[in-house]
Parts: C-alpha cells; structure tokens; sequence
C-alpha cells in the first residue's frame, strides 16, 4: 500500500478540527501526557484529532492526511523518540510544508520539547522557535494550552487550505527519508537561523552508495519544498561520470543550457565565470529563492573547484548529490545510509504487503540483510511479488542481499523490447535521451508498444521519465553496461545522434552532446571524428577553448582528421595560448588540403599564430606576400580574412592601413542578416577598428567605436559576453586618453600629477562606480605614478589589490592586467629584486605580443625592461638580456623615434648592460632604468 503524499495535494481541506496532536506511543510517559493535553484543550474550546488506530508498522490513511489538511495547527510533543517514528514523521512533514504556503511554518507547526536541550528538533525554524520547552505539568499546562489558542485564533484557516498543486512529482518514488529531508532544509536554511547550525551559506551535499537514493531524495525536497523557492529549480548533472577535469568544462555547458532557457537571451561567448555572474546578478534582480540541484557531483574535486558550481547570489540555495565518502569542502553535508527497518519494510509493501507478523519479521530481516539497499529492497521485493505461498526466511533466503546482483534478476524479467531500451541506455552516457531517439533508433513502428516498454521500466524504478525525455537508473546503466554486446547498436544510435545534433536548437543540447562522447568510444574511427566535432564547436562556442582542444586533440588522433580539422584545432590552440602548436596543425593541415579554399584557410591560420608569437618575417612568407590583396570571393570567408589583415596590419604597427581595410567592410558587415557575420564578426571587426584608430591617435572615434559596441550587447542582454568586456576597457582607454590630454603630466612635477591622477579616479567612482573598467583604468595609472616618486613597496600595495578586482570584474586576459604586472616588475626593479621583475616580465611578454603585437608601446618597453632584468639578475641569461635589449632598443627608435623618453632609456640600457659588473653598481641610475624620479621614504 502506497501513502498519501506528503505534500496534502489530494487531502481534503474542510475546516474540521484546531488541533491536530502528533506524538508517539513509544514514549509512554509522552503518550500520557499528550492525553491530559488533549482534555485541557478541549476544556478550552477547542476541536482537537489524535489518531487513537495507527501502529508502529501501519500505513498512512487517507483519513489521516485528510485530517491534517483540516487543522489549523499542528501540535507535536517533540521527545527524543519522534524523530525515530515513521508515522509521527510523515505528519511533521505534511503538516509543515502545507504551513509554509501561508507564512512562517512555526505559527502552525508548535513544538513542545520536553527535554533541556534542542538538539533533537528539526526542521531549525522549531528549533529557533522554542514555542513551549520544558515538562507538561499541571503547573505549566494552562500557560501551553493558553499559547495554542492564541496561535489557533491567529490562524484563521485549515493548513490545507489554498493548497496549490505542487511542481512536477520525484521521478522515483520515495519512501520516508524524513530525518534526511529535515537535515537538509536546515542546512539550506542556516542563514537564517545564525547559531543554530555551524554553516554560515545555504549549501547541502547529500553523500551516499550508489543507488542509495540521494537523487530521489534532493528531488523530494523539491517537490515538497517547491513554495518556498518562488524563483523555481535549476536541474545541473548529473556529472559522476567524467572525469574530475572534466567536471567544469560540462558545468559550463549545462549551465548554459538552463540560462539560454531561463533567460531566453543568447549567453554564448561566456566563459564559465562570467555565465555564473550573469546568472546570479540576473537571479538577484529577479528578487526570487532559487533551488539549484547539482546531480551526481564526482570524487575528487576540491573545495575551491566545488566553489565554483555555486551561483554567487543569496536568493540562490544549492544542494547537490555525491558518492564521495568525505570531502574537506566546508558545507553542511548529509550522509545518506540505507532505508531503516520500518522503511524498507513500506517500500516493500507497496509490491506485496506481508499478510502477517510472521512475514512482517521475515522481511525485516531481509532488509537488514540488504543493509536497506532501496534498489535492493524493491528489486527483491518485484520478484515475490506474485511468488505463491508465504513469506519466509526459506523463501526471501534465495534473494539477492547486495544490488547488482538484485539489478541483473530485475534486467533479466524484462521482455525484449523493454531490453532493448536498457541496451542502448547502456551505450548512452547517464543523462536523459529523448524519447523519440529512443523510438528512432530501436525501430520501434508501434507508438503503443513503445509506450508500454517504457511504462514497464519506469513502473519498475529501473528509469525515469524526465520532460520529455528518459533517464535510466545509474546504477541499472552500470550493472546492464558489463559484458554488453552491443551489437550494430552504436552506429544506427551514433546517426540518429549526429541528425539531432545537426539542429542547433535540439533540445538537451548538452545531454546529446555527453551521449555522442559515450558513443564516440564505440563506433567506428569515421562516426567518431563526426561524433567529437560538435562537442568541440560547443565549447568553443561557449568560450571555452581549453575544454574544446581536448577534444580537437582527439580527432586528430584519428586517421579520419582532414585539413579543415586541423585548421580548426590551430584556431581553437591560438585561442588557449598554444602558439607553436597551432603552427604545427595548421602546416599539417596545408599538407592534407585537397582545394585552394583549404590551403588558403591553412596559411592564414599558420600567419595568425606565427604573428601571435611576432615571428612577423615568418607569418609574410607563410601567407601575407602571397596573399596580399587576395581574399575569397565567398562573403562568409572573405570578410573573415579582411579583419583577419587588419589585425596584422596593427600587430605591425601600421594602424591607418587596418583602420583603411576595416572601413571598406563596415557597412557590409552592419547590412548582413542576423547570422555569425553580424552576431559574432561585426562585434570583432568593430573592436579591431577601436583598437587601430587608438593607437592611430584617434581616441575620440575609438570611444564612439567601442561604445556602439557596448550597447549592442547590452540590447541582447549578453553584457557579460567577453567582447563586451573587451569594449569597455577599449572604452576606458580611449576615454582615460582624452582626459590626461588635460593633466599633462610631466615628469617634473610627478607628485602634481599623481594627485590630479587620484582625483580624475574618485570622480570617475563617483561618476561610474568603483568597479567600472574607466575607474579600474585610472586607478592603475595612479598606482603606477607611485614608482615615479620612488614609491615601490606602496606601489606593490596598491597595484596588487587593484589586480584583484580587475581579474573579478574583468577576467586576466587583457591590456590593463599586463599594465598592471608591468608596473609591479617595475617596483621589484627599483627594490632590486630583479629576478622576480623578470618573472613577471616573462609571464606578460607573449599575451602582449599576441595582443598589442611586437612594437607597439607597452610590448617594446616590456621587452626591454625584461633584458635590463635579467641583465642584473645575475642568472647568466646575459646574451639573452642582450639581444632583448638591443632588439627593443632598435624597434623603439623605429617606431617611435629618437626624441622620447622610451628611446632614451633604451639608449642609456644598450649603454649600461655592456658595462663590467662594479661599475654597473656604480652608475646604476633607477631614473633612466626602473622609472623613479627622485627617491622618497616610504
């Protein structure tokens, strides 16, 4: 017999009683003290219900959860044994869930703790009630019963009353598990209760065996719980089966699902940090509790990698599932054993009830034999279902104690349609797959047929139906999955896979993607190029392009990988920084290319890299003198190329000739239909555009530039995409350039000037906020000005905090971060802590040369503080330091002239490194060298 649902969605609600007492006859000195309560409550007025029928192994009525719903109040004599009672628990849970849809549970739900101490209440909102505490005596019984009328008029209403029908039911049935269910509201709920728990964050991870129950429990609480999370539920996972590095990379993707659908906004070109900020800050705004359940979080993770999975925002509460055993994350945690006795004995009984004590005691000890295994127990209990005779040690001996036996008896009553859906959900990675894939794959021509197979798995809990789609048990795909044969299985699954990824739009994207992953490691070397490439696109796509080189790395293993793919995989190794490697791929692919379309997106990719490294002589004979003038007569691969030019123009220092390129293919760019060229290369080409006419001396139109580019994003609601990041500090720059033009900071007057700097920095917090890039800008430049007053280890002070809300707020990847570690290599310089300045110089050198290209002003003078660095590190680098030094110091007067003060300290550099040791030390000069004007205590 199954019991009436916890959540009173089908009670009746008529206003029948008061007081509904809820106490247990294993206390019978509380049992005793309940009756006297009862006689003085009705003394004062009041309509009161005490079950009188239920015993300890009886199931819940109808009439009962009919009663419940007809209270005002619910009143438990809370002793230490209560929270042992399945019976006593069940009502605390319907009776306190329906008090929370009309305020605060503890005005309905009264608990009288008889004993000193409160450790033994749950949920926390009685704990920290303390509506009556101490002995029920003659003496304190009037005050009791004078607090319960007084709540009884305060409520107005029955607790079922305007019951809602609530969120979509667990996909597993679950029985009891209240303890757990209380433990796990209290930790969501520490917060707000501050004291009554050791956890400061609404954070649960519910630990346990597979196959014990923690999903079916998470989303119990879910279910029940849904009124208090107004905002909804957020579903993520499950994520067990990767591998720890992995586990980030899927976040990302899933997370990205659930926001592209919650949010209806596109949020691609988010890398996972800024899609978490967007999420909260848009959950923030929202004003509604949000539930977030993490499915299936695997071993070995640690606390800050966990951290991570967390939405930053306090309407958020997180509760996740796990197998690990112990983890030194510090949230609450909810360690999740098998079913109690008198649980496993319910579940057992909603598939054959014991006809008597005898076989109530036999299956007792079955499902302490089974350590109270839930698949265990029902696998067990489904196969003497409609076994004759009685129930006896005799005959439950036979049966299965552990689960994966109980699964492989459980797989082996299933007819061969329903085995054939087992078989493929083997295959499959343990996440959803769409019904109709199913359908499509097995050939199933009868819907009805089908629709019965299915029945029979989910009847069984060995699946569950999940919105539209399946989900096998875990622990079934694991047991089915051993000593599969699958047959040709996997390449009529790995089609049928391929024609629903070939929509962008399918549903699940993310799950389809992890079963292509699982299907790639089955199939034939062909399928699998064509199963991995578009796990590759959507990391990519998502802005993640260190996750989707693992993959590239994979399809070239393959002997199927043509020239387009290793073109891409060098594209995506640019991205992560992989320069040499992204030279080596696209050569092969200029190897493999079969058309001139190939071998021309070969040798532009192969220049972009070797441009990214400033081997410019290298990139103009790989592509830039053949290629000169030339590009592709298709739009969607020209005007790729032609911003593609531009960039190399600016990386060369000749600016006005990619500002020329760039305005040739503007208009056509703002006149293409909504697509990548407008959506993701017009957004590009616009900010390669900023960033020529800045360094073109044209801060004005760069502003203009960048800010077009700004508020495009923010129209389409994707202000964290990282090309807006990237037009904002554009922004900043051009702005902050304009207003110096004001201070004219000279180096004679530096203590002038860095007071002016301060003070444009607090006009712009003012103005923009601390945190906006213009602000963020300026404060480094004040927190340089220090290293021109001789100022270094308060330099190191202030540019270090500013480092670290620029990387929150902005990310690391950009000109103002390499700014600010170029300043603090300088500070080491001035305190003559040179091999830490070249550390730091050596760290930001190539992100600048890939950024700023070879000669542009920040990328010389970084080149050429990194020889004078090492020059006097006294790490025998000298030949090194010398070629920098020379080599900066020729492109300085280059580029820059002879008449600045770039140039001359380059100059005074070449001069001073060539001098012997002592007379180094003698003639060390940190104005011309290191920056500093004159020296100042600190």
């Amino acid at each position: 017999m199954t019991d009436p649902d916890p959540g009173l969605s089908d009670a009746r609600s008529s206003d029948r009683f008061d007081v509904f007492l809820c106490f247990t006859r294993a206390d019978p000195d509380g049992a005793a003290r309940v009756v006297e309560l009862e006689a003085a409550l009705r003394d004062a007025g009041l309509r009161v219900f005490r079950d009188t029928v239920i015993d300890e192994f009886a199931p819940i009525t109808r009439e009962l959860a009919d009663a419940i719903a007809g209270s005002r109040v619910l009143l438990v004599y809370y002793s230490r044994i209560l929270p042992t009672r399945y019976a006593c628990q069940w009502e605390l849970t319907a009776a306190f869930v329906a008090a929370r849809r009309h305020g605060a549970p503890a005005d309905r739900v009264l608990a009288i703790n008889p004993d000193p101490d409160s450790a033994h209440l749950a949920p926390v909102e009685l704990a920290d009630a303390k509506f009556f505490t101490g002995p029920v005596t003659r003496e304190t019984l009037p005050a009791l019963v004078e607090r319960v009328v007084r709540k009884v008029a305060e409520a107005g209403h029955p607790l079922g009353a305007r019951n809602r029908a609530p969120g979509r039911r667990p996909p597993a049935r679950t029985v009891g598990r209240y303890r757990e269910l209380w433990a796990v509201h209290s930790g969501l709920h520490a917060a707000e209760y501050p004291g009554m728990t050791p956890y400061s964050r609404p954070v649960v991870m519910v630990r346990g065996l597979p196959g014990v129950g923690k999903t079916a429990l998470a989303e119990q609480y879910a279910y029940l719980f849904h009124d208090a999370f107004d905002g909804g539920v957020i579903r993520l996972g499950p994520f067990g089966h990767h591998a720890p590095e992995e586990v980030l990379s899927q976040f990302h993707l899933a997370l990205a699902r659930v926001a592209g659908d919650r949010l209806g906004t596109d949020v691609s070109g988010m890398d996972l940090d800024r899609l978490r900020d967007h999420v909260a800050e848009r959950i923030g705004k929202d004003g509604k509790r949000v539930l977030v359940l993490i499915d299936d979080v695997p071993s070995g993770l640690p606390p800050n990698v966990l951290d991570r999975l967390l939405l930053p925002t306090s309407e958020v509460a997180t509760l996740l599932t796990s197998r690990v055993r112990h983890s030194p994350w510090d949230v609450a945690a909810v360690d999740l054993t098998g079913l109690s006795p008198e649980e496993g004995l319910r579940l057992f009984s909603e598939y054959r009830v014991p006809a008597d004590d005898a076989e109530r005691e036999a299956v007792l000890r079955l499902v302490e034999r089974c350590g109270g295994h839930p698949i265990t127990v029902r696998a067990d209990a489904l196969s003497v279902r409609h076994l004759p005779g009685p129930l006896d040690d005799a005959s439950l001996a036979s049966h299965p104690d552990t689960a994966p036996p109980a699964i492989r008896a459980l797989l082996a009553g299933f007819g061969r349609l329903t085995s054939g859906i087992v078989r493929l959900g083997a295959l499959l990675a343990p996440v959803p797959f769409p019904l109709g894939f199913a359908r499509d794959v097995l050939r199933f021509a009868d819907e009805r047929t089908f629709a019965e197979a299915v029945d029979e798995l989910v009847t069984r809990c060995a699946a569950s139906r999940v919105e539209g789609g399946l989900q096998l048990q875990p622990l079934v795909a694991e047991v089915a999955r051993t000593g599969l044969d699958p047959g040709d299985l996997p390449e009529a699954a790995a089609e049928a896979l391929l024609r629903l990824l070939s929509d962008e739009r399918a549903e699940y994207r993310d799950f389809l993607l992890q079963h292509a992953r699982a299907l790639a490691e089955r199939t034939s070397a062909a399928l699998r190029v064509r199963l991995l490439r578009p796990i590759a696109a959507a990391h990519e796509k998502q802005g993640d392009p260190l996750a989707a080189g693992e993959i590239h790395a994979m399809i070239l293993t393959t002997e199927d990988a043509t020239s387009t793919d290793f073109t891409t995989a060098a594209r995506v190794e640019i991205a992560c920084g992989l320069y040499p490697e992204a030279t080596r791929h696209a050569r092969r692919a200029l190897l493999l290319a079969g058309t001139e379309d190939e071998r021309y997106a070969a040798r532009l990719i192969a220049a972009q890299a070797l441009d990214c490294q400033g081997d410019y002589a290298a990139a103009e004979r790989t592509f830039w003198q053949q290629y000169a003038g030339r590009f592709p007569s298709r739009r969607e691969d020209r005007l790729p190329a032609v911003v593609a030019s531009a960039q190399a123009w600016r990386l060369r220092g000749r600016p006005r000739e990619a500002v020329t390129a760039l305005e040739a293919i503007l208009p056509e760019l703002h006149d293409a239909p909504p697509g990548p060229l407008r959506d993701d290369l017009l957004p590009s080409a616009l900010l390669e555009y900023a960033r020529a006419l800045l360094l073109d001396g044209h801060p004005r139109r760069a502003r203009q530039v960048a800010a077009e580019v700004i508020a495009s994003f923010h129209h389409a609601g994707r202000e964290r995409h990282f090309r807006c990041t990237e037009a904002e500090l554009l922004q900043a720059e051009a702005m902050v350039t304009l207003d110096l033009r004001d201070l004219h900071p000279e180096r004679t007057d530096w203590e002038r000037s860095a007071t002016e700097l301060r003070e444009l920095e607090s006009t712009y917090g003012k103005r923009y906020g601390a945190e906006n890039p213009l602000t963020l800008t300026v404060a480094v430049l004040a927190d340089r000005a220090l290293l021109a007053l001789g100022r270094p280890k308060q330099a190191l002070r202030v540019l270090s905090a500013t480092e670290q809300t620029v990387v929150r707020v902005l990310g690391g990847e950009h000109q103002l971060r390499y700014r600010i570690r170029h300043g603090m290599a300088l500070a080491h310089g001035q305190l003559r802590e040179f091999g830490r300045q070249a550390d730091l110089l050596e760290d930001i050198l190539q992100p600048q040369i890939r950024l700023l290209g070879l000669t542009h002003p920040e990328t010389l003078e970084s080149r050429l503080d990194l020889g004078i660095a090492l020059a006097f590190s006294g790490r025998g680098q000298y030949r090194r330091a010398t070629e920098l030094v020379d080599g900066a110091a020729d492109d300085i007067v280059a580029a820059l002239g002879i008449a600045t003060e770039l140039s001359t300290k380059a100059i005074a550099a070449k001069r001073v490194i060539r001098l012997p040791g002592p007379l180094v030390s003698a003639l060390f000069t940190a104005e011309r060298l290191f920056g500093t004007g004159k020296k100042k205590g600190e």
